[in-house]
């Protein structure tokens, strides 16, 4: 498996590196949105499984109030209504991962203020994995 360092992106709200998965058992993950989106064909010869640890330390996001006080990689410009988590930051703070779950957030607030627009760029339940060590190897397929 290649996995390259977490690193910050100026003016986008994902990084570089680190692993990206949707839960198998997750409302709307990658599949159902490569599907939906005529994205790319996502089927079982073209995907693998991983598991986490158990002393895996994941960051859960339900919604855009979850992000409250979670380190921002602020641009220089600010550009836009959506943010970027400082991701290295995060990793520093010993989050080893982080889950977002699209699905769950039921924010009624403005358009701005929901979870889809904060971090545009995530379009589905997602999890990414910032530390390669809290990977089970033995499991991947």
């Amino acid at each position: 498996m290649k996995f390259t360092p977490i690193k910050n992106q100026e003016f986008f709200s994902k990084p570089e590196g680190g692993l990206w998965g949707s839960p198998v058992d997750c409302a709307f993950g990658w599949k159902q949105w490569c599907e939906e989106s005529k994205f790319n064909d996502c089927s079982e010869d073209n995907a693998f499984r991983f598991t986490l640890s158990d002393s895996a330390n994941i960051l859960i996001v339900n919604s855009a109030n979850d992000l409250n006080g979670l380190p921002i990689n602020e641009p220089p410009i600010p550009i836009s209504i959506w943010i970027s988590l400082d991701f290295e930051k995060l990793l520093e703070n010993g989050i080893d991962a982080i889950q977002v779950n699209m699905s769950n957030d039921n924010s009624n607030g403005k358009w701005g203020e929901r979870l889809y627009n904060k971090l545009y760029g995530w379009d589905c339940d997602a999890i990414l994995v910032m530390n390669k060590k809290v990977i089970i190897d033995d499991l991947l397929n």
